[in-house]
């Protein structure tokens, strides 16, 4: 009957979805579910409901729907026509099958231009739209939002090397200048502890980490704690726990290990204060399991994924997995370390890898690398369980030279920034991690950076 009813109603030009303003499946069963509980209302009550009671049902949140008794009239007998049922289907639908609306943005910085361009990201469709780009600085690269979501850090690269905080206004987005503070180096990469009390950063060509405090209000301090590193740091960051903190050591090979003292932050190695990988790995950024017990972390010479498990009580990595991205039909020579003035290897003709970033989903089950000299990012199943990493596929993509990628809040689209491109695209992320490109924006020159954010939409 339910079927009956939609079916005639849209045969008469008129649509709950489209009045309602949804589209697709979701809003089809949405609104079936509604029409169904709807339909169970009425026959227990409809012979005894006033217009105001359907206008009450209709318009109210659900979990006020238990006043519906009260609210019958006991004696006015009205008829409800089958316009009136389907205007209530589709709201009591609504309220049942809708989730809470959420906006979800994107920064992405640009240092040729010294910008940082604000997106908005349509998590149902995928589609991707330009809000505004705020002047930063020059050689404005990594950045980092802070756990409550209310700030963004963004490091600049070029003398004098300094950290920008901008508060993140909520519902839009709009990045208000905060504060700015100085850095020990220029770093290639940022993050925050979870407490949002402690900025990280490493740096490449000086060979460090970096540790400084975060106040209250979202302002880094001028006082910071140096770690000296083998040669060229390139990513640091604390685990779900927040009890430890790893970096990549790409020039020695080494993912460093340390534990974090809550009270100033200090860094104090784990055994050895290292694991080592393979030679020539070129061990680069990192992602953690949500559940904190694994660590995945990309080689950038080698194109591999190398997982390991978190020893829960003393933070020792153990290697569990390793899987290789590169498939051999890209005819990639082994990667080499490389300087800011070789960045391209523009002496060495040779096609090489050149891994970048590594993002997880939410739901840990796939993960993605980006390689720069094909442009291409390549995907991987993972086993939560066990912390087993799976090659899938390699997918091109049209951004050129892709630095950076990011995984949308709901696990349903992949970000990807060029560095030689004028545009990021958005690619949708099918079952098995099949990436097909369905939005692009214009970007800044030399985009690098992602960082994305989900905020109630006000």
């Amino acid at each position: 009957m339910a079927r009956q009813a939609l079916d005639s109603s849209l045969a008469g030009g008129w649509s709950a979805s489209s009045w309602l303003g949804l589209s697709g499946n979701e809003s089809r069963l949405t609104f079936l579910c509604g029409l169904f509980i709807t339909q169970l209302l009425l026959s227990e009550y409809g012979h005894r409901m006033t217009d105001h009671a359907g206008i009450y049902i209709a318009t109210r949140h659900t979990a006020h729907l238990t006043r519906l008794v009260p609210r019958i009239h006991p004696t006015t007998i009205k008829r409800f026509t089958m316009r009136k049922v389907l205007l209530l289907a589709a709201a009591v639908g609504c309220s049942f099958g809708l989730p809470v609306q959420a906006a979800t943005f994107a920064y992405i910085s640009s240092p040729a231009d010294g910008l940082i361009s604000q997106y908005r990201l349509d998590e149902q469709s995928g589609a991707l739209s330009l809000v505004e780009q705020t002047k930063a600085g020059d050689q404005v690269n990594p950045m980092a939002i802070s756990p409550d979501g209310k700030a963004l850090f963004a490091a600049l690269r070029s003398k004098p090397y300094q950290v920008l905080s901008f508060s993140i206004e909520p519902a839009t987005g709009h990045l208000k200048p905060l504060s700015q503070a100085p850095l020990a180096e220029s770093l290639a990469y940022l993050s925050t502890d979870r407490s949002g009390r402690f900025l990280f950063g490493a740096s490449y060509g000086a060979d460090l980490l970096s540790v400084q405090p975060i106040d209250a209000q979202h302002r880094p301090s001028d006082s910071i704690e140096t770690y000296k590193t083998g040669m060229h740091a390139h990513s640091v960051r604390t685990d779900p726990s927040n009890r430890f903190v790893y970096a990549g050591n790409l020039g020695v090979d080494r993912v460093l290990q340390y534990r974090l003292e809550p009270k100033d932050g200090k860094l104090v190695p784990i055994g050895e204060g290292f694991v080592a990988v393979p030679d020539n790995t070129g061990p680069r950024h990192l992602a953690f399991s949500s559940d904190g017990r694994f660590l995945y972390v990309v080689g950038e010479m080698s194109g591999t994924v190398t997982a390991f498990l978190i020893n829960e009580k003393t933070g020792a990595l153990k290697q569990v997995s390793q899987a290789d991205g590169i498939p051999a039909r890209l005819k990639l020579a082994p990667g080499q370390a490389r300087d800011a003035r070789n960045n391209d290897l523009k002496d060495d003709p040779t096609p090489r890898i050149w891994a970048a970033d590594i993002r997880l989903a939410p739901d840990g089950k796939l993960l993605f690398i980006s390689e720069r000299t094909t442009s291409s990012v390549s995907v991987f199943k993972v086993d939560p369980a066990k912390g087993n990493v799976t090659f899938v596929e390699n997918y091109p993509v049209e951004e050129k030279q892709p630095r950076n990628i990011a995984v949308s809040p709901n696990g349903r689209w992949l970000l990807v920034s060029g560095e030689k491109s004028d545009k990021v695209g958005s690619y949708a992320i099918g079952a098995s991690g099949a990436l097909k490109r369905v939005s692009e924006a214009p970007s800044g020159k030399g985009a690098l950076w992602i960082e994305m954010l989900s905020q109630p939409d006000k």
